[in-house]
């Protein structure tokens, strides 16, 4: 009976693990993703001499852009 258990927990943890670095690994994809769009939309605004009209929120991912011609 305890052979059992032991092999059930760790089979919950390799499971806890992989899903923990899963998640991780998408947070952090999204964040890359995130920065680069705006450096993207930044850069683009940038060349025409435009003026960056950027608010951000980091904790929710959300920004509101406008590139305002000078």
């Amino acid at each position: 009976m305890k052979k059992r258990f032991k092999i059930l927990n760790w089979q919950i943890t390799v499971i806890v693990t992989t899903l923990l670095i899963v998640l991780v690994t998408l947070y952090m994809s999204k964040r890359y993703f995130y920065n680069k769009e705006i450096e993207l939309l930044t850069e683009s605004c940038q060349q025409v001499d435009g003026k960056i009209m950027l608010q951000t929120n980091y904790f929710s991912m959300d920004y509101s852009f406008e590139c305002q011609k000078k």
